[in-house]
């Protein structure tokens, strides 16, 4: 939304006014500046959003994370298409930009473990998981790490455990800020034995350097071929059977 429109909007009255002012933008003027760079619809009505995507893919939420959406979404599934039936695990989901977007694409057939260990975005998350109705989303109010173990967690209050994830799983997407060398590590008997698509951030600075070396490395050493790309939002890929662009 542009500054001279937040403007207008501080200056509205909270109230049936504000909202209805909300819906005809989004309507009206937003999507006609915004959609070509970002390939999907923004919507507002009610007191949420809605997101709407060439491909039929729509969901619903009480945030906006149109900003989410854009910078990261397309490099996350940039060389995985997500099918219906699959099962995927989103480490680090937030609000649910990626988790509610991939319920919709697997479908009922499939499923989304999503595992968060802040509090307060989990609880976001859980109210953006049930405004869209989802009844294939796991809640998993956990962080991952390389061992079960409890640990000291950046927010107001908690602490986090790791979690040990022992099924069938076709897509990873991961956003651990900065955990996901740990993250990797501990999954490493998991990652060796099966063949899993992932997709992990991996611009974050951890001791001087992006995390995305020591992914590939670590990934390559059991047996994925892997590739770091999309510079909007530094991304490695792994795969054991990689599509090449």
């Amino acid at each position: 939304m542009s500054k001279l429109n937040k403007a207008l909007l501080k200056l509205i009255p909270d109230g049936l006014v504000k909202e209805k002012f909300k819906s005809l933008y989004y309507r009206f003027f937003y999507n006609r500046r915004r959609f070509k760079r970002n390939n999907f619809y923004v919507y507002y009505e009610k007191g949420y959003f809605i997101y709407e995507f060439p491909n039929g893919i729509k969901f619903k939420c009480y945030s906006d994370v149109e900003h989410e959406l854009r910078a990261s979404l397309w490099g996350y599934i940039k060389k995985h298409e997500l099918k219906r039936g699959q099962t995927v695990i989103d480490c680090g989901p937030g609000e649910g930009d990626f988790t509610l977007y991939a319920a919709k694409a697997v479908g009922s057939s499939g499923k989304v473990i999503a595992f968060e260990p802040d509090p307060l975005i989990f609880d976001e998350l859980k109210s953006n998981i049930e405004l869209n109705d989802l009844d294939n989303v796991i809640l998993v109010k956990k962080g991952l790490w390389s061992k079960n173990t409890v640990l000291k967690f950046m927010t107001a209050r908690n602490i986090t455990r790791s979690f040990v994830f022992n099924n069938k799983v076709d897509f990873v997407k991961m956003d651990a800020e900065g955990a996901e060398l740990e993250a990797v590590k501990g999954a490493s008997q998991f990652l060796t034995h099966n063949k899993v698509d992932l997709a992990i951030a991996s611009y974050h600075i951890l001791n001087g350097e992006k995390t995305c070396f020591k992914l590939e490395k670590a990934l390559s050493e059991m047996g994925y071929q892997t590739d770091t790309a999309y510079a909007e939002h530094l991304t490695t890929y792994a795969s054991k059977d990689m599509r090449q662009e």
